[in-house]
C-alpha cells in the first residue's frame, strides 16, 4: 500500500517569502498542489540598524498567516519553515521567531548559510533533473548569495557570501537613477566578496541561477507582461543578454523601471 503525504515548505527570506505545498509519494516524487510568493522586504534597513523593523515584521506576518491558512485548507501533514539571512543576523530575530510561533503556531528553523546552500543545490538539482551532473549554482537573495559547485551529485564547494540585493542596494545605491560612482563602488564590493569564490569557478560555461534576480532577468528578456513561471523555469539567458539589461536599468529611475514588462 502506497501512502502519499502532503507537505509544505516555507522560505522566509530577506526580500521574499515563498510557499510550496506538494503531495509526495513514497519514492520521493512529488506533485505541486499550491505555491505562493510575496515580496515583504523583511530585511528593510537591517544593514543600517541591525534590527528587523516592526512594519517589516508585520508585513511578513500577514503573508505567513495566509500561508498557514493555505496549509490548513489542503490539510498538510507537515510544514518545514526556514528563515535565512535577515532573521539570522538581526538582533531581534528571535523575537520575530517567537512572534510567528505565538500568532500562527509555526515553528521556524533559522538555518546557517552553508545549510541554505546545501538545500538550494538539492532542490534545484532534483527539479531540473541534473542530480548527477556537474553543476555550478548561484542563489541570489536579499541578504546573502550562495554559490555551490556539485560534481557527480556530490557538493564539492559551497559558500554563503554577504552579497544581497536588499543589503547592497541600501549600502551603495542612494541616487535615482544611481550615480556612476555608486555603481563603481557596488561593483568593487561585489568583486571583493567574490575573491573567495573565484578559484572555484568551474571550466564548464553554464551557470544555474535561482531566486528573484535571475527569474526577473528571464522575465524581462521575454517581455513578460503576465509572469509565467513555466516560461521562466529552465530559461537560458546569455551573458550578453544580462549585460544589456544591466545597461538599460542603470540609466533608469525607479519609476521608469516599474513600467518594464517582467519587473514586479
Amino acid at each position: 500500500m502506497m501512502v502519499h503525504m502532503k507537505l509544505a515548505g516555507i522560505d522566509i527570506g530577506t526580500n521574499t517569502l515563498r510557499l510550496l505545498i506538494a503531495e509526495f509519494s513514497p519514492d520521493g516524487r512529488y506533485r505541486k498542489i499550491q505555491s505562493g510568493r510575496h515580496i515583504t522586504r523583511l530585511g528593510e534597513d537591517l544593514s543600517h540598524t541591525g534590527r528587523l523593523k516592526a512594519e517589516a515584521m508585520e508585513r511578513a506576518m500577514r503573508v505567513l498567516e495566509g500561508f498557514c491558512d493555505a496549509c490548513d485548507k489542503y490539510h498538510v501533514d507537515g510544514i518545514y519553515a526556514v528563515a535565512t539571512s535577515a532573521v539570522r543576523e538581526a538582533v531581534n530575530g528571535v523575537d520575530f521567531i517567537n512572534m510567528v510561533k505565538s500568532r500562527v503556531g509555526l515553528e521556524v528553523n533559522v538555518i546557517p548559510g552553508d545549510e541554505e546552500a546545501r538545500l538550494t543545490m538539492f532542490g534545484v538539482s532534483s527539479n531540473l533533473g541534473i542530480m548527477y551532473k556537474n553543476v555550478f549554482l548561484m542563489d541570489i537573495g536579499g541578504g546573502s548569495t550562495e554559490f555551490i559547485l556539485s560534481t557527480g551529485g556530490e557538493i564539492a564547494f559551497k559558500t554563503s557570501t554577504d552579497i544581497g540585493v536588499v543589503r547592497f542596494t541600501e549600502q551603495f545605491l542612494h541616487s535615482d537613477p544611481p550615480m556612476e560612482e555608486e555603481i563603481k563602488s557596488l561593483g568593487s564590493a561585489i568583486e571583493e566578496h567574490l575573491r573567495t569564490v573565484n578559484p572555484h569557478f568551474p571550466p564548464f560555461p553554464s551557470l544555474i541561477g535561482t531566486a528573484g534576480t535571475v527569474t526577473t532577468l528571464a522575465a524581462i528578456e521575454q517581455r513578460m507582461i503576465v509572469y509565467d513561471p513555466e516560461k521562466v523555469h529552465g530559461y537560458r539567458i546569455k551573458k550578453g543578454g544580462v549585460e544589456g539589461i544591466l545597461n538599460m536599468l542603470m540609466r533608469m529611475t525607479n519609476k521608469e523601471r516599474k513600467d518594464i514588462p517582467g519587473i514586479e
